[in-house]
């Protein structure tokens, strides 16, 4: 797993290596096996240092976890669930004038699957291809902007990477584990063409000539709705563009 961005900070003490911070699926910091409460502010203020690779600006934390806030109002609430945090997770927190930083020895669940992802290409284990099949979506539920933008990448990293697995497990002949990878990607994205075509030709492999037809109707058919869904209110959106300007 790739460390996240290193920040030097003054008065920074060894953080004990049996700490983990989950938030795929749902946020949760453990311990060893013992999950720690924090209070909203302490999970939202994790959550965005983990989904920024580990580091962050101060200025900027406040901003995107108050918006609506002034830049005053936004730092003080900053300063309070960091005090408050470092007193429940001490040096896991990182923190000095202008910067924010988990410790390098926290491993977190996004990290891991999100380095999992880069190294596709070359190769993983079938545990590894396992973990990045099932890993959860990032905080699901939660909508905020800088956790909306932070899902979508992830997703389209999680998307190319276990297509890519599906057609290199297509080409090595090991269709079972192909579909798995395949059958996820689509679930992510129902309307990538390059991923359907992918776990057809896993299918087709694996010798299942009829989970390849039904899975090329379905998609067809699919297809077929979106675009007719999307001619129908673009004509409707024009006419209204229109009668507006008369």
């Amino acid at each position: 797993m790739d460390s996240p961005s290193e920040v030097h900070m003054p008065g920074v003490g060894v953080a004990p290596a049996d700490w983990h911070l989950r938030v795929l699926g749902r946020f949760a910091l453990y311990r060893g096996t013992t999950e720690i409460t924090l209070g909203a502010g302490g999970r939202r203020l994790l959550a965005y240092v983990a989904v920024n690779d580990g580091s962050v600006g101060r200025d900027g934390a406040a901003a995107a976890l108050w918006p609506a806030a002034s830049s005053d109002r936004a730092g003080g609430n900053l300063r309070a669930v960091v005090h408050r945090g470092r007193r429940l997770v001490g040096d896991l927190l990182i923190s000095d004038r202008s910067h924010l930083a988990l410790h390098p020895r926290l491993t977190v669940d996004l990290w891991e699957c999100t380095a999992l992802a880069g190294s596709a290409a070359d190769g993983l284990s079938p545990a590894e291809e396992h973990r990045l099949v099932t890993a959860g979506d990032l905080l699901p539920g939660q909508q905020e902007d800088w956790i909306l933008m932070a899902r979508e990448r992830f997703l389209l990293r999680r998307v190319h990477a276990l297509e890519l697995i599906c057609r290199l497990r297509t080409g090595e002949d090991r269709p079972a584990e192909a579909v798995a990878a395949g059958i996820a990607a689509a679930r992510l994205d129902p309307f990538r063409v390059s991923v359907h075509q992918a776990l057809i030709a896993a299918h087709l492999r694996g010798g299942d000539i009829a989970a390849a037809l039904r899975l090329y109707r379905c998609f067809r058919s699919r297809m077929s709705e979106e675009l007719h869904r999307e001619a129908s209110v673009t004509p409707r959106r024009q006419r209204r563009d229109v009668r507006g300007r008369r």
